[in-house]
């Protein structure tokens, strides 16, 4: 009866469905089904009461459990579908926001017969950047421009997202929109993104303790200009409390002790060492132990010494850390 009723219920929800509808939602359900079909038949009189739309289902499931036919199926169907035979050449910025546009998109930029004709797709983004990086299917299409276009033909998203205060940041800050700013930042060269880079250093702490706004920042840790650099260690520094306390300011800690010059490292590990919380918080979290230890490790032994000393004031705190 539970088998029954399993049936009954999937069946009522699926065999309606077209192919390209069980494919996204119900094809590891249909092999489940296939599988309860198997049973329900060895019980006999159990399976003579099925109904028929669940025994139409079954066929169904068993059939699509083979994907070369399920894959034949979804042809014929996206093949007949409007947005599949609309062009793409017009609806760029519609078809990027789709789940199946956005990979119609990325395609026909990476099948381009010229630049010409590639430049033409992307000039339909112009204007429209910010509110695509937020776009759970946009941002592939930026992040496939950003990978094909040579650096110079990337302008105008730097240009977007820089023209009005706080995009960079509010664009750092999302999900999808973190993934653009690091790939303008590693694909373009530092004098290229100075307008980004400006922007990520009035906002580096916050920014710092984001849990996406922190890639911007390490990126720019890694790539950014030698003065660059500089600006990002002395806010660190200055504000080392209120980034050792977030989570995920381990991270950014660990980065700059990494990429910046040798006496701003030393300066961000003494203030690393000198804060008896920053240093509890740091030992509290998984990435955040790691950046004490090389905090430790970038000081001369007399530092070091005096840095245990404040730390044995702290043995309690410390020993609840599993780091």
């Amino acid at each position: 009866r539970a088998f029954h009723k399993i049936v009954s219920q999937m069946a009522a929800a699926c065999v309606t469905s077209a192919p390209c509808e069980l494919k996204e939602a119900s094809v590891q359900q249909a092999w489940h089904v296939t599988a309860l079909g198997d049973v329900l038949r060895e019980q006999g009189p159990v399976a003579e009461k099925l109904c028929e739309e669940e025994a139409k289902f079954c066929r169904q499931a068993t059939r699509y459990s083979d994907l070369s036919t399920l894959a034949g199926d979804l042809e014929s169907v996206t093949s007949a579908s409007p947005r599949s035979t609309c062009s793409v050449v017009g609806n760029v910025l519609a078809l990027s926001q789709d789940p199946e546009g956005c990979r119609r998109v990325q395609d026909a930029l990476g099948e381009a017969a010229s630049d010409s004709k590639r430049n033409l797709l992307v000039s339909e983004l112009h204007g429209h950047v910010f509110k695509a990086s937020r776009c759970p299917h946009a941002n592939h299409v930026l992040q496939k421009v950003i990978s094909i276009m040579p650096p110079t033909s990337l302008h105008f998203m730097i240009d977007e997202l820089s023209e009005q205060e706080g995009f960079v940041m509010r664009t750092a800050m999302h999900r999808y929109g973190s993934r653009i700013v690091q790939q303008l930042l590693r694909k373009c060269g530092p004098s290229q993104v100075g307008a980004l880079a400006k922007a990520i250093l009035k906002d580096a702490v916050v920014l710092s303790c984001h849990t996406f706004g922190k890639y911007a920042v390490t990126h720019l840790l890694e790539l950014g200009t030698a003065e660059q650099k500089y600006g990002l260690a002395r806010a660190i520094e200055r504000n080392m409390e209120i980034i050792a306390r977030s989570t995920s300011g381990g991270s950014v800690i660990t980065a700059a002790l990494s990429h910046t010059a040798n006496e701003d490292l030393v300066w961000i590990a003494r203030a690393v060492v000198q804060n008896p919380s920053a240093i509890v918080d740091l030992a509290h979290g998984r990435r955040g132990h790691a950046a004490l230890l090389h905090a430790l490790s970038a000081l001369p032994s007399h530092e070091v010494v005096r840095a245990s000393g404040r730390m044995i004031q702290h043995f309690p705190e410390l020993r609840t850390s599993r780091y």
